[in-house]
C-alpha cells in the first residue's frame, strides 16, 4: 500500500521483523553492461559476470527479488537483490543464458529514451519479454538527468518529466505498475524525494555502498536504499567487504 505522508509497507514497518522474527540484511549490486569490451569501468564480459555470480552461491548467498524486497519475506544476512542500471541490450543475453537458468530475477532500472532507439540498447519488446519473464522494471529517469535540486532550480518541467513520463510510458510497454525509482547518478534532492512519493513510487535506490538492514528505521529510508555499483575496479573489494560484513 502507499500513501502519501504515511508510508506503509510489507517488511518496513520498525515494529514488524522478518518471518523468522530475527533482523535481516539485503546487499544490493547494481551493473550496466556485458559487452567484454573493456572500454568501460562498469561493463563485464559474460564468463567475468558469471564467476561472480558462482562466487557468490558457492558462499551462501540467496538471491531474492524486488517483491521479496518490498514484501519482507526474507530472513537471514546472505540475501542478495541484483539490479542493473540504464537497458543495454547484453541484459537480454545475460538474463537468458545466466540469470534465467538459475532462477535469478533482476531488478531491470531503465530510462526510456534509449530504449527501442539506440542500437546498444533493448528494444521494447526485449523489455517486455523480460518483465513477462520475471524481470521486474523500475524507473531510472527519462533522459537520465541529473534529477536534483539544480535541475529542479533550473526546469520543474524538465525535472517532473523525468519522474512521472519515464513511469508512465514504462507502464504502458510492460503493463505493469512502476513503484520503484533508481536515481541517476546517485543523485537527488528533497525534491526528489517528494515527487516520487507523490506520484506512486514505493522505494528509490542510490549507489551508496552499504547493506540494507531489515526492518528498516523509519519511512525516509526506503527512498534512500543504499547499492553498491560494481565495477571492474571494485568489484573484489565490494564482494569481499560482502563476506565480512556477513559473516559477523
Amino acid at each position: 500500500m502507499f500513501f502519501v505522508g504515511s508510508i506503509i509497507l510489507p517488511g518496513f514497518s520498525q515494529d514488524k521483523p522478518d518471518t523468522q522474527g530475527k533482523s535481516a540484511k539485503v546487499t544490493v549490486l547494481c551493473y550496466h553492461t556485458f559487452l567484454g569490451s573493456g572500454k568501460y569501468p562498469t561493463d563485464f564480459s559474460m564468463a567475468e559476470f558469471r564467476e561472480q555470480i558462482e562466487t557468490l552461491k558457492n558462499n551462501g548467498f540467496n538471491f531474492i527479488s524486488i517483491s521479496d524486497f518490498l514484501g519482507g519475506s526474507i530472513s537471514g544476512d546472505k540475501n542478495i537483490l541484483l539490479t542493473i542500471d540504464d537497458g543495454s541490450e547484453s541484459v537480454y543475453r545475460v538474463y537468458n543464458d545466466i540469470l534465467k537458468p538459475l532462477d535469478i530475477k533482476p531488478l531491470l532500472a531503465i530510462y526510456p529514451a534509449i530504449i527501442g532507439v539506440k542500437k546498444y540498447a533493448l528494444t521494447w519488446e526485449q523489455l517486455k519479454e523480460l518483465s513477462d519473464a520475471g524481470c521486474s522494471v523500475a524507473s531510472h529517469g527519462f533522459f537520465h538527468e541529473k534529477i536534483d535540486k539544480k535541475l529542479f532550480d533550473l526546469s520543474e518541467q524538465r525535472f517532473m518529466y523525468e519522474i512521472i513520463n519515464s513511469k508512465k510510458m514504462l507502464e504502458e510497454k510492460t503493463g505493469r505498475k512502476i513503484e520503484v525509482f533508481s536515481y541517476p547518478f546517485g543523485l537527488k534532492s528533497g525534491e526528489t524525494v517528494e515527487a516520487l512519493k507523490k506520484n506512486g513510487y514505493k522505494a528509490a535506490f542510490t549507489i551508496d555502498g552499504g547493506i540494507c538492514r531489515f526492518p528498516l528505521k523509519n519511512d525516509n529510508t526506503i527512498f534512500d536504499l543504499p547499492r553498491y555499483m560494481i565495477t571492474r575496479t571494485t568489484w573484489k573489494s565490494t564482494f569481499d567487504k560482502v563476506f565480512k560484513k556477513t559473516s559477523k
